[in-house]
């Protein structure tokens, strides 16, 4: 007992040491990604204006070492080596071009080692306590602008990410104190706190008595550079201060052996009542939880089994059935799915998965709430139940998604298929039939995917998710509601990943900023709408209907939209004082999925400050999907950013499901209507009737309203007689790349 109650403290000693060890490496990497973050910035702004003068650079120099003390020395370096701009005017006219940072900076981004000081040794102060200037680099190639090709360069005082090291390991509460060293690729010895020797570059003594610790280590990558640097973060603490709280648990505990013994028969008997009567109350609790279930029926057995076998059985309920239908869930699912495979083979058997998909159930939740859409899963889990056979296996992976496992079909896979299918045509009919939700009835479609094993090699999670890509298919079309998974669906799931891989490498090298223009009742250019097009160098202009939505799914909308950001900010800054240009406004697109991620609102505001444009010139155009979720957190957002001055228009107008009350709440400055009730405005009464209602309603609250997609003047002509002032569309100008849009306002 003592022997696993020990192990027990040691494991708990390194998971702290483990979690402390990531707290240290996640800072590092989060402040020196954010360093490199301001010098990309600065170098965007230097590049393509508008900083275009020594003197304007050396002061957002200063600025920036002001607000971040961490910085040594930053400077921008011509494409010969001489120093143009330094903080401070420190290095100016002298030649940095042996300099590794500017070397490196020349070819791409770069984030060195640290190193001793060389040519500013001499021209900055002694550290406090007369440590050595140490440094590390950060360096950004600087193409075109103003001054030319050159290299923005910066030093970061090594003591900064001492700094950053002691304060993230102060902030923890240990009862214990440990030992923190860092360590480079080659396991060298950077930093050690505390210290006693000499700090930087100190190899490890032989015989450290590595036995007396308990350790955890942790990576610190920074990827963004060419050659990208590998930091390790290791945390020690002395083993016999780790065990310490055994020791003295076990003096406790030979002190209170005797009296428990002598306590225990006198209070045994007083006891005894006192826990029977809560396991029976609990026990009567978990009878009333399994009677509650929607789907799963009570076992007779029940009757016979004594408290304690009851609560186990509820116990297991809860871990692998779903709370609200009683189904197996996605862990159960799994488990079966992962044992049908194999024993299928071997028995020379077929089996199937039939995933269902119900059609309209978030519009359901979103317009009659969640309770209704409650009871539409439990019904048609009911339904389902009813065409379910012995050995079968019937979950709900969550949501509105529901699996049917099938097990046994026969060896032959045509006859597999259409047991299969026979089984899907089953379940059709029963979901289309009404269902009664409180006072009203409804009805609902299913698409259902399957995918058939036993013939080949797989997993459990690439059948589910070749199911669920056949029922997207099947969403897809127009009539076939049942689609198995075959061949070319893998083919696309193929395509799907190797598209995938490409755009993570694309970004943002290989996209293209265009704009399109958005102008008032006169035709006259008010601004201009911001998309993103993709070249990629084999499979050349990628269209955005087939990498945004893959780039929403896989979250790499986020960095491409940092980017999209950054971009326009910095052309609204280029924009600053050219006749025509100054006053226009660039609308960004900005996904749910983006706008929701953590440190949003915090990167558009620091975007903001280090292009020091406007905020009145940047609007974000957001859907109406992202009400789907905290609705007073989106507002709060959106109030922050308001409050600088950023405007705010709802794209898509219409699509959606947002209430009135909600667009009373949201900050908002525009409602621009979707292209799909555009485009037929003068041949649909419905459509018509639909964009004279949304110009009402915009009108109503005080706000513009814009149309998209305007290709005809007879389009512009109804939609001006109903009340829209702002046109957006072909018939006023493609989207095209940035110059050709500043030529056509200049030819204007």
């Amino acid at each position: 007992m003592e022997w696993r109650w020990e192990r027990s403290a040691e494991a708990s000693a390194r998971r702290a040491l483990q979690l402390t060890a990531l707290r240290i490496a996640g800072t590092l990497a989060k402040d020196l990604e954010a360093r490199k973050h301001e010098i990309q910035v600065m170098a965007e702004l230097i590049g393509r204006g508008p900083l275009d003068a020594p003197d304007l650079i050396r002061d957002q120099f200063d600025r920036l070492q002001a607000r971040e003390p961490g910085y040594a020395w930053i400077g921008l370096a011509a494409a010969d080596g001489r120093v143009i701009a330094a903080s401070g005017g420190l290095l100016e006219a002298q030649d940095v071009s042996m300099r590794p940072w500017f070397q490196a900076g020349l070819r791409g981004a770069f984030v060195g080692e640290p190193h001793e000081a060389r040519l500013l040794a001499g021209l900055l102060p002694v550290r406090e306590g007369g440590e050595p200037l140490r440094f590390m680099d950060v360096a950004m190639p600087v193409g075109g602008g103003a001054l030319g090709p050159a290299v923005l360069g910066a030093h970061l005082h090594w003591s900064w990410v001492r700094a950053l090291a002691a304060d993230a390991l102060g902030d923890l509460d240990r009862a214990h104190p440990v030992e923190v060293v860092i360590a480079n690729a080659q396991g060298q010895w950077m930093l050690r706190l505390p210290t006693s020797a000499p700090d930087g570059y100190a190899l490890p003594a032989e015989g450290s008595g590595t036995d007396r610790y308990l350790s955890a280590e942790a990576p610190v990558r920074f990827p963004a550079a060419a050659t990208p640097l590998v930091w390790t973060v290791t945390v020690r603490e002395e083993a016999r201060l780790a065990h310490a709280p055994i020791a003295d648990s076990r003096r406790v505990l030979l002190l209170l052996t005797g009296l428990a013994a002598l306590l225990f028969a006198v209070a045994s008997w007083f006891l005894a009542e006192r826990v029977v009567r809560p396991i029976v109350a609990l026990a009567d609790a978990a009878r009333a939880h399994r009677s509650r279930r929607a789907v799963v029926r009570d076992d007779p057995a029940d009757a016979g089994r004594d408290e304690t076998g009851v609560v186990g059985d509820v116990l297991h309920q809860m871990a692998f059935y779903d709370a609200l239908t009683g189904l197996a869930n996605r862990r159960l699912l799994h488990e079966r799915l992962s044992l049908a495979i194999p024993q299928g083979r071997a028995a020379g058997e077929h089996g199937a998965i039939l995933l269902v998909d119900l059609d309209g159930f978030r519009l359901l939740n979103d317009t009659r709430g969640h309770e209704t859409g409650d009871l539409l899963l439990v019904e048609v889990a009911r339904r389902l139940a009813s065409v379910a056979r012995p050995g079968d296996t019937l979950a709900r992976l969550g949501g509105d998604e529901f699996v049917l496992l099938m097990r046994g079909l026969d060896g032959e896979r045509a006859a597999a298929t259409r047991a299969a299918q026979a089984r899907a045509e089953a379940i059709v009919p029963l979901i289309l039939a009404p269902v009664r939700l409180g006072e009203e009835t409804g009805s609902f479609g299913a698409a259902i995917g399957i995918c058939l094993f036993g013939d080949r090699d797989t997993s459990a999670a690439d059948l589910l998710q070749q199911a669920e890509v056949a029922m997207f298919e099947a969403k897809r079309s127009e009539h076939a509601r049942i689609r198995f998974f075959d061949d070319h669906m893998q083919a696309a799931l193929d395509e799907r990943v190797l598209l995938e891989a490409r755009l993570r490498q694309a970004i943002p090298s290989e996209l293209v900023l265009v704009v399109q223009r958005q102008v008032d009742a006169r035709a006259r250019v008010i601004g201009a709408e911001v998309l993103v097009r993709w070249n990629h160098p084999v499979m050349g202009m990628v269209s955005p209907a087939r990498f945004i939505p893959l780039a929403e799914d896989t979250g790499l909308i986020v960095p491409m939209g940092r980017w999209v950001l950054a971009s326009a900010c910095a052309q609204i800054a280029r924009w600053r004082g050219r006749a025509g240009l100054s006053d226009l406004t660039l609308a960004v697109n900005v996904s749910a999925r983006e706008f929701r991620h953590p440190g949003f609102v915090d990167h558009v505001l620091r975007t903001l400050d280090a292009t020091r444009i406007d905020a009145t010139r940047l609007k974000l155009e957001l859907t109406e999907s992202i009400l789907a979720d905290d609705v007073d957190a989106v507002v709060r957002s959106m109030s922050a950013l308001k409050a600088r001055g950023v405007q705010f228009s709802l794209d898509d107008f219409g699509t959606g499901f947002s209430s009135l009350a909600y667009l009373q709440r949201m900050p908002l400055d525009q409602l621009k209507i979707d292209q799909s009730f555009v485009r037929s405005v003068v041949t649909s009464a419905g459509d018509a009737s639909i964009v004279r209602t949304v110009i009402a309603l915009g009108r109503g609250l005080g706000l513009e309203v814009i149309a998209e997609g305007v290709e005809t003047e007879a389009q512009r002509a109804f939609l001006a007689d109903s009340g829209c002032d702002r046109f957006q569309g072909y018939l006023f100008g493609r989207p095209v790349p940035v110059d050709e849009f500043e030529r056509g306002i200049t030819a204007d």
